[in-house]
């Protein structure tokens, strides 16, 4: 309580008990007395005046709990009842020790994660001795480094205006590819979010979010050297004479990159329509298989098709929104097996310009195969591809709008 008087006077009627426990005097009778209003005494009670009920004691300290009017004391007295109580300070002085444990925590972590996978002196990486995919992955991370000194990549969550690889899952699948053979390591600049603890077999330890870390290529010496370095020396392999396991290779990596490619534009064109959708396995089979026969441009004319028809489909109602997305699997499955059976000549469409290509789709398709514009080609033609100026084909077409005929 501080020093006025008169507001001590206040508490102590407002406090005073009588002979059986009850309260001595009503606020009423206490405003009264002071002649001034119930509110303004409680305003003042509040800023005069503590009171301790030891009915309702601190968990932590023991004390009773703190109140400033008579219906707080009230509440915390029901609270206790059910539950354990802490008081003001000692809530705070908990709050204080939790976030200087967490920041110990975060600590040890940053500090685990750099003892692990943090980057020290190793043997280089090998070209050579790399396969095609890690090549490809490799000179698509490090060929847009943080900076021109090539110090450590770009986390793939801060890219701006072109992706890693088409889609993000793929991304991160080919990092953690590059991580677990020991190709790269955590750049020490890494910031501290980027790591987490991870619960396994009932143990914590250290771990990281793929594509929030700054990777640097396994060496020794500075990173920013190694770095280029690794860049020039994949570049200059794919000019050069390829290593056997990459001239029987090329072709699953082609398989791979334009499945990733012609699932992001599905995933685009179902987004234009508000349908939600979910590629599975059965998905990828069918535009794995359509892939096989028909270029990207020529599939991106199915895929753009297939989800305008489907959205078609759910408007008529009758159909929940995700059988309708679902349904339009089975459109691009049937329409190309009839352009197949049929010889058609499938109209190619051009690249979506809210969808460029990503870093590791212009590494594998210009960088290693010169192919200027992939949405045309075929594996069989990759050969002739190679002398394929860059400028766009006029047997291409751009994905026509809603009100366009296809």
């Amino acid at each position: 309580m501080n020093g006025d008087g008169e507001a001590e006077q206040m508490a102590i009627n407002y406090w005073a008990l009588n002979s059986e426990g009850g309260w001595r005097y009503t606020v009423r009778e206490v405003a009264s007395t002071a002649k001034i209003s119930q509110i303004a005494l409680t305003q003042r009670l509040r800023v005069a005046v503590i009171a301790r009920d030891p009915e309702s004691p601190c968990d932590q300290c023991g004390f009773g709990m703190t109140a400033s009017t008579r219906t707080e004391l009230d509440q915390n007295r029901r609270l206790s009842a059910t539950r354990s109580m802490v008081c003001t300070p000692c809530r705070l002085e908990v709050e204080e020790a939790e976030k200087q444990a967490a920041v110990e925590r975060q600590e040890r972590l940053v500090a685990e994660v750099q003892q692990r996978f943090g980057h020290r002196d190793q043997e280089p990486v090998v070209t050579q001795d790399l396969t095609l995919r890690q090549a490809v992955s490799l000179l698509a991370l490090f060929r847009n480094p943080i900076d021109e000194n090539y110090t450590c990549s770009i986390p793939l969550k801060a890219w701006l205006g072109e992706q890693y690889a088409a889609r993000s899952e793929d991304g991160r699948k080919r990092i953690t590819e590059l991580w677990n053979a020991g190709l790269v390591t955590v750049h020490p600049s890494t910031p501290p979010s980027a790591f987490g603890w991870v619960e396994k077999d009932d143990t914590e330890r250290a771990g990281l979010y793929v594509d929030a870390v700054r990777w640097t290529v396994r060496g020794s010496g500075p990173t920013g050297s190694i770095n280029a370095a690794l860049v020039k020396s994949v570049r200059t392999a794919f000019a050069g004479s390829w290593p056997d396991s990459w001239q029987f290779g090329w072709a699953d990596e082609w398989d791979a990159v334009m499945l990733e490619e012609a699932t992001a534009y599905l995933e685009l064109c179902m987004e234009d329509h508000n349908l939600d959708f979910n590629p599975g396995e059965r998905t990828r089979d069918v535009l794995a298989d359509a892939l096989n026969y028909f270029s990207l441009g020529a599939l991106y004319n199915f895929i753009w098709r297939a989800a305008r028809d489907s959205a078609a489909y759910y408007q008529r109602g009758g159909v929940p929104r995700k059988q309708a997305a679902n349904s339009a699997i089975g459109r691009i499955e049937r329409v190309a097996e009839r352009a197949l059976a049929e010889s058609w000549d499938v109209k190619a469409y051009r690249r979506d310009r809210r969808l460029p290509w990503s870093s590791v789709s212009t590494t594998f398709f210009v960088s290693l195969l010169g192919i200027g514009d992939p949405m045309t080609i075929t594996p069989e033609n990759v050969t002739l591809a190679k002398e394929v100026t860059p400028n766009e084909s006029d047997e291409t077409e751009d994905p026509p709008t809603e009100g366009d005929s296809v």
